[in-house]
């Protein structure tokens, strides 16, 4: 594919917002976002640290650049708000730029779109990277719980607790408290540099998919859970997550013992946004696993 921004046209009509740099590299990467419903902006500083390969990545439907169709149409939430379409449509793209086979990286919720990938179509796989995701949702859901009581009190901690319980979760002193969670937690290392003068997050996708409840997954991801088929993916596989994520390290540890090619990355002085916390560390050992 040529450098630059794309429009893919799919099959059920919806186009997509992708982009290529480094045409020509020795190796073909699609890095699928995270969200449901975010964007591709997590990914903007991969190609100038992967010079050696060629970085393609998209928008998902409804997302930022791409297509948004009004996802209160229920037919059209059912039809596409799901993970299998999900993966498909990765499909799509790959077909789309033209890759015979490539490697493969996932992060956050697009890890999710990544592992169904890879047991869908092997064949097409140099190699997987999964950074920050597991081989099922309720993994970040409960880690969620360990790190809200480490930043907020015991009170505070069991007040967002509560209301999360009711489902009361537009209540203000609830919202006060999971903010100054959120600006802690993923500000500890890093500060975001994207601004914008709107929200770049789809609500419609999210609340669809997953809820707004940060302890407990609704929706079309909840129950999601590879762990009894995880052992069928063959591709040389590398976990990357960071010393401070919301995947427990241990989990990753007890994953990488049933697949056959598998190795984890803990990133230091890192939380759930690996690539931004420490980048230094993180495109070094991308590099060796891309380049080895």
């Amino acid at each position: 594919m040529e450098n630059g921004s794309h429009i893919l046209t799919l099959k059920n009509g919806f186009h997509l917002w992708s982009h290529t740099e480094n045409s020509g590299g020795k190796t073909k990467v699609i890095a699928v976002h995270g969200g449901p419903g975010d964007n591709h902006e997590s990914f903007e500083t991969l190609p100038a640290a992967l010079l050696e390969n060629e970085i393609s990545y998209y928008d998902q439907l409804g997302s930022w650049y791409s297509d948004q169709p009004d996802f209160s149409d229920l037919a059209l939430a059912e039809k596409y708000l799901n993970i299998a379409y999900f993966v498909d449509e990765l499909e799509a793209v790959r077909q789309q730029l033209g890759y015979e086979k490539f490697v493969l990286l996932g992060y956050s919720w697009g890890g999710m779109i990544a592992l169904e990938y890879a047991l869908k179509y092997p064949k097409r796989l140099n190699k997987l990277i999964i950074v920050g995701m597991s081989d099922r949702d309720r993994d970040f859901t409960d880690r969620m719980k360990d790190e809200v009581s480490k930043v907020l009190s015991a009170d505070e901690a069991a007040y967002v607790f509560k209301e999360a319980n009711a489902g009361d979760l537009n209540d203000p002193l609830f919202n006060q408290y999971m903010a100054r969670f959120y600006e802690d937690y993923y500000g500890r290392f890093s500060k975001s540099s994207t601004t914008h003068a709107v929200s770049t997050t789809n609500m419609q996708v999210a609340d669809y998919m997953m809820g707004r409840n940060p302890f407990q997954t609704v929706g079309t991801m909840a129950g999601w859970d590879i762990s009894d088929r995880i052992d069928q993916i063959n591709t040389p596989t590398q976990f990357m997550i960071g010393d401070q994520d919301m995947i427990p390290i241990a989990r990753i540890q007890k994953i990488i013992r049933h697949m056959q090619n598998a190795k984890l990355v803990v990133v230091p002085q890192a939380t759930h946004v690996v690539i931004r916390d420490n980048p230094e560390y993180f495109f070094q050992q991308l590099n060796n696993f891309l380049n080895n």
